[in-house]
């Protein structure tokens, strides 16, 4: 049986922070002792956690599926509505939520709960029988999909599909996909994400004592297909990304405590220290500019989908085609402006955080603890005469103290003045350094970015094919001979016509998002990311420099590399190429 991703990260993460935590309570030296205090609790905050919301037709099995899913035995399944106001089950730090299900007939109060719901879930399982959808339920899936734009975040899910006479099989999932189409419009069967399931075969397994029927009885639920379904859009939408935080935390802690754990040499003490100092500097840095930069991105485009709401809102029976045709243009032309100007204000954004950045590198560098480092490895290594025949003296060393030398010469050495004041490029934000990281920012963040190019703007309109452009002049045929139309077809086509345009200016914001979101990681990735890569290559030379290590010194070390390599695979998974 396969896991939900996220899931297992998450079990991963709080192994990690229990892991830390044990050690650095049980380690012998006080100062060392002293992080364990700062573990984070969580692997997320309930703010920061994913939210599942499961809804859809009322005996549809979402419990069962949610059953299954999470494995909890406390989810009441059984036939009729089972589930009779919105119900949250904390499941490994991800929240999901079982609601009683739309259009109810019996409990229509139960509407009402149930989107209430769906307004804060990031996921959305909507869950249907092997029947389909019955014209409720079809209004109420258009109404999320269209009206509330939440296709994006939705898998529809089949369940009872051992009801067809096929079984749960290709056979009969291809004749439900074909049954489905119709009512999916404007929406494509490829657009969807779509899953065909039977939870009550997923539960059989669980309870079947023989391992041969156990497998059989699993395979016909076809639950591996909709988990990978299920971990496809969680690392589609970078979701991973929540789960980090902690993680991130947890490294810069054992970054510090390995520090702390002494190497006898107060000189390479000295040095693991400011290299910690500069590093939590970055890290700082380069989280506040991702977080300044997400901020502005997300006020500028709920402007942009605004004003494809304002525009889709002209759209109505007796509207005049040309005059919703310049209003178009002119949301347009606004739209561009928005990004223009939110390219500015970008680019000042990050400029501010790599000033403050520089400042505080400046003062670390200036501080009396750097100054006396300083000082005390001038007059430590003011013997060596750095000539080829000297460093390879140097290299081949093999006491502590030449290894020591070696390092601090290919570090920092600067051979103009024969001293160590190129101590780690301290100075790499500040001076021309700074200003040549500030010019920088337009290579990344130029004006050259168009919302329009990025995105499809035509959808097709009702079954005559009719063609809605966002950038050109055709609105719909349905405007200019609306006198002539069938009423309820017209109205049909003014509604996906609506519907169009307010896709059309949401997929222009969902474009800007992830083009600044990309930007963004990108700048940071090549100025700070490299910088913050320098100094984990010089920390962890320093530390396999110590030629006697305590098995605290080896487990703290153990685990950071364990961390940093949870945090590698949930960032290059949350961003799939």
């Amino acid at each position: 049986m396969k896991e939900i991703y996220i899931q297992q990260c998450i079990e991963r993460g709080k192994g990690l922070l229990e892991r830390a935590e044990r050690i650095l309570k049980d380690a012998p030296v006080d100062k060392v002792k002293e992080f364990a205090q700062r573990i984070p609790k969580r692997v997320a905050t309930p703010e920061e956690s994913i939210q599942v919301v499961f809804a859809g037709q009322y005996s549809a099995g979402k419990s069962s599926i949610l059953k299954v899913m999470t494995r909890r035995e406390d989810i009441e399944i059984g036939a009729g509505i089972t589930t009779r106001h919105a119900q949250q089950f904390d499941w490994d730090e991800i929240r999901v939520v079982d609601t009683p299900g739309v259009h109810t007939e019996l409990r229509p109060d139960h509407d009402k709960i149930t989107y209430e719901a769906i307004s804060k879930a990031d996921l959305l399982v909507f869950v249907i029988t092997n029947e389909m959808f019955d014209s409720h339920i079809a209004a109420h899936f258009r109404k999320l999909a269209i009206d509330r734009e939440k296709a994006h975040e939705m898998l529809l899910v089949v369940n009872k599909m051992q009801r067809c006479a096929e079984g749960n099989t290709p056979i009969a999932q291809n004749i439900i996909r074909e049954d489905l189409r119709k009512d999916l419009s404007p929406f494509t069967l490829e657009e969807l994400r779509i899953s065909f399931v039977d939870a009550e075969a997923a539960l059989d397994a669980r309870t079947e004592q023989d391992e041969e029927f156990r497998k059989i009885y699993y395979k016909r639920s076809c639950f591996d297909a909709f988990f990978d379904n299920f971990n496809a859009f969680v690392q589609e939408k970078g979701l991973t990304a929540r789960y980090t935080t902690s993680l991130y935390t947890l490294e810069q802690v054992l970054q510090e405590a390995l520090t702390a754990e002494s190497s006898d040499d107060p000189d390479v003490d000295a040095l693991q220290e400011l290299l910690i100092q500069q590093r939590r500097a970055l890290l700082d840095s380069k989280a506040q500019i991702s977080q300044s930069v997400e901020n502005k991105v997300q006020q500028t485009t709920n402007k942009i989908r605004e004003e494809g709401r304002n525009v889709a809102d002209l759209i109505r029976g007796d509207s005049d085609f040309e005059d919703v045709d310049q209003q178009l243009k002119a949301a347009q032309e606004r739209v561009q402006e928005y990004v223009d100007s939110l390219v500015e204000l970008v680019q000042e954004t990050v400029e501010e955080h790599i000033s403050d950045l520089a400042d505080r590198i400046g003062q670390i560098a200036e501080s009396e603890f750097a100054k006396e480092l300083l000082s005390r490895l001038i007059e430590r290594f003011q013997g060596i005469n750095i000539d080829p025949e000297t460093m390879s003296k140097v290299k081949q060393g093999a006491d502590f103290a030449s290894r020591f030398g070696q390092f601090l010469i290919e570090n920092s050495f600067t051979p103009t003045t024969s001293t160590f004041s190129g101590l780690f490029k301290l100075q790499q934000y500040s001076g021309t350094a700074i200003h040549g990281m500030v010019k920088d920012i337009g290579h990344f963040f130029g004006k050259s970015f168009k919302p329009w190019e990025a995105v499809k703007w035509t959808r097709t309109i009702a079954n005559a094919g009719r063609v809605l452009s966002v950038a050109g002049t055709v609105l719909t045929i349905a405007l200019q001979f609306k006198e002539d139309a069938d009423a309820a077809k017209l109205e049909q086509e003014l509604r996906e016509s609506r519907a169009a345009v307010r896709a059309g200016f949401s997929d222009a914001a969902n474009a800007i998002e992830l083009h600044f979101d990309e930007t963004t990681n990108t700048y940071v990735a090549e100025t700070i990311g490299q910088r913050l890569e320098e100094i984990d290559k010089q920390l962890k030379e320093l530390r396999d420099m110590k030629q006697s290590r305590s098995d605290l010194f080896q487990e703290l070390n153990a685990l950071l590399e364990d961390t940093k390599e949870l945090i590698s695979e949930m960032h290059v998974d949350s961003h799939p190429e």
